[in-house]
């Protein structure tokens, strides 16, 4: 009897450590479900109190697939950032990729794309471009949530942005305004600053731990060698087609034609600059139509047409005052303080 309590406590105590245990973010992924999330906001006050709201677009998980440079290690997961994601189809171009940002033990996802066309894509293989604008948006997926990130540049300096919530039914009106109002606190409760902070630390640690042992396994090593191998080689690719391209007869031909165009279009139209601190009307002569000007914008013209300014929207030419006069301003820039 002794020894099996002494089993039961065991095997409970091997459940609690492995619960425990830190997981890297394509096995945290596992747990986050297709379909819409709310973006519950985690900007603090000065005094670290939660100011609470939930972002006005729908963020929606609409696919977790191999990742091509480690099928079965790792997934792409591709989300939709759009106020309107019931219709993907209409909103192609709001797709974002994502990506793990380590091959043996991630702890965030990035937001990619990867080198080259689809055709060399295919032909070579497939790296990650490098790309500073969109490396510091990443999302990491904890306890079913997942925490969107910006201006990454390690585990200690990074903004939480929101922390995103499944969305089972579609939520709107006097549920969601409670909601809103009631995220303050819920927020308070879930410390998604301390929580996500804490994962980041031991989810670092692990990696610095696992990553050298990963190395000596298989073909690991060459992994990463190979996708950058294929990451230069792609570059280069695209480089030498762009120098070959801009070193053709059709290219230099374009371009003089292209400047040409503009050199006319320039000699026969006037730019007016509005810096009066208030917008501008301008009126064609003999129009009581206008187009506006905002302030510190500025506007191409005709320079054929006498020209007039007025502060008035409901004006005309004949109430404005006269700034271009035909033919005398082409190709000029003209400032109105």
């Amino acid at each position: 009897m002794k020894k099996i309590l002494i089993s039961i406590t065991l095997i409970v105590l091997a459940s609690w450590v492995t619960a425990q245990e830190t997981k890297h973010q394509t096995q945290e992924l596992e747990s986050i479900l297709f379909g819409n999330y709310l973006a519950y906001l985690t900007q603090q006050d000065d005094s670290g109190n939660y100011e609470g709201g939930i972002d006005n677009l729908v963020y929606k998980l609409l696919d977790k697939q191999d990742y091509r440079v480690q099928p079965g290690e790792h997934k792409e997961v591709i989300m939709l950032f759009r106020a309107d994601a019931d219709k993907p189809e209409e909103f192609k171009n709001d797709e974002k990729m994502y990506l793990p940002d380590h091959p043996a033990f991630p702890i965030t996802y990035i937001q990619k794309v990867y080198e080259g066309n689809e055709k060399m894509q295919k032909d070579i293989g497939y790296a990650p471009r490098i790309n500073s604008y969109d490396d510091h948006k990443r999302l990491v997926f904890l306890d079913g949530r997942i925490f969107i990130l910006q201006d990454w540049v390690d585990k200690d300096n990074y903004t939480l942005v929101a922390v995103m919530e499944h969305q089972a039914k579609k939520v709107g009106g006097l549920k969601k305004m409670k909601m809103v109002m009631k995220s303050p606190k819920k927020m308070k409760t879930m410390q998604p600053h301390t929580q996500l902070q804490n994962y980041l630390d031991k989810a670092y640690k692990k990696q610095q731990e696992i990553y050298p042992k990963w190395l000596a396994e298989g073909n690991n090593g060459s992994l990463e060698e190979n996708t950058e191998n294929i990451r230069k080689l792609i570059i280069d690719v695209i480089n030498k087609q762009r120098t070959d391209w801009m070193n053709s007869e059709e290219y230099k031909r374009i371009k003089e034609r292209n400047r040409h165009a503009e050199q006319n279009r320039s000699e026969s139209t006037v730019t007016i600059n509005n810096s009066s601190g208030k917008d501008v009307y301008i009126y064609v002569e003999g129009s009581k139509n206008s187009s506006r000007i905002s302030t510190n914008g500025r506007a191409s013209f005709s320079c054929k047409s006498n020209l007039y300014y007025s502060y008035d929207a409901n004006g005309s030419a004949n109430s404005a005052t006269l700034i271009v006069s035909a033919n005398q301003n082409c190709g000029e820039q003209i400032q109105i303080d």
